[in-house]
Protein backbone atom coordinates (compact mmCIF):
# COMPACT_ATOMS: atom_id res chain seq x y z
CA UNK A 1 0.00 0.00 0.00
CA UNK A 2 2.92 2.74 0.86
CA UNK A 3 4.71 2.11 -2.56
CA UNK A 4 1.49 1.78 -4.28
CA UNK A 5 -0.19 4.68 -3.55
CA UNK A 6 -3.62 4.74 -1.17
CA UNK A 7 -5.62 4.85 -4.13
CA UNK A 8 -4.93 0.95 -4.43
CA UNK A 9 -5.87 0.10 -0.98
CA UNK A 10 -9.46 -1.53 -0.90
CA UNK A 11 -11.70 -1.28 2.14
CA UNK A 12 -10.97 -4.96 2.79
CA UNK A 13 -7.40 -3.73 3.43
CA UNK A 14 -8.66 -0.59 5.02
CA UNK A 15 -10.83 -2.24 7.49
CA UNK A 16 -7.70 -4.97 8.41
CA UNK A 17 -5.72 -2.14 9.25
CA UNK A 18 -8.09 -0.35 11.45
CA UNK A 19 -8.64 -4.11 13.16
CA UNK A 20 -5.43 -3.68 14.37
CA UNK A 21 -4.18 -0.08 14.42
CA UNK A 22 -5.65 3.59 15.44
CA UNK A 23 -5.15 6.37 13.09
CA UNK A 24 -2.30 7.50 15.37
CA UNK A 25 -0.62 4.24 14.99
CA UNK A 26 -1.11 3.81 11.31
CA UNK A 27 0.44 7.41 10.72
CA UNK A 28 3.62 6.57 12.87
CA UNK A 29 3.92 3.42 11.18
CA UNK A 30 3.86 5.17 7.80
CA UNK A 31 5.80 7.87 8.74
CA UNK A 32 8.68 5.15 9.89
CA UNK A 33 8.52 3.71 6.97
CA UNK A 34 9.06 6.90 4.96
CA UNK A 35 11.72 7.93 7.18
CA UNK A 36 13.84 4.37 6.65
CA UNK A 37 13.03 4.16 3.07
CA UNK A 38 14.18 7.59 2.62
CA UNK A 39 17.24 6.83 4.93
CA UNK A 40 17.97 4.42 3.25
CA UNK A 41 18.18 6.04 -0.44
CA UNK A 42 20.70 8.92 1.03
CA UNK A 43 22.59 5.66 2.08
CA UNK A 44 22.92 4.34 -1.32
CA UNK A 45 23.33 7.46 -3.04
CA UNK A 46 26.96 7.75 -0.58
CA UNK A 47 27.52 5.02 -2.01
CA UNK A 48 27.38 3.04 1.74
CA UNK A 49 25.25 0.25 0.59
CA UNK A 50 27.62 -3.16 0.71
CA UNK A 51 28.38 -3.94 -2.92
CA UNK A 52 26.58 -7.31 -2.29
CA UNK A 53 23.38 -6.00 -1.25
CA UNK A 54 20.54 -6.68 -3.64
CA UNK A 55 18.60 -3.94 -4.46
CA UNK A 56 15.62 -3.39 -6.30
CA UNK A 57 14.76 0.11 -8.26
CA UNK A 58 11.33 1.41 -7.42
CA UNK A 59 9.85 4.07 -9.68
CA UNK A 60 8.71 7.28 -7.89
CA UNK A 61 4.68 7.23 -8.43
CA UNK A 62 3.55 9.65 -11.05
CA UNK A 63 0.81 11.47 -9.02
CA UNK A 64 0.15 13.92 -12.00
CA UNK A 65 -2.78 12.58 -12.45
CA UNK A 66 -4.26 12.69 -8.64
CA UNK A 67 -3.52 16.74 -9.00
CA UNK A 68 -6.50 16.68 -11.46
CA UNK A 69 -8.95 15.00 -9.78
Amino acid sequence: MFLAGARDADDALRDELAEHLDDGQLIELTAGIALFMGFSKIAITLGQAPDDMPTMVVPTPDWSDARSS
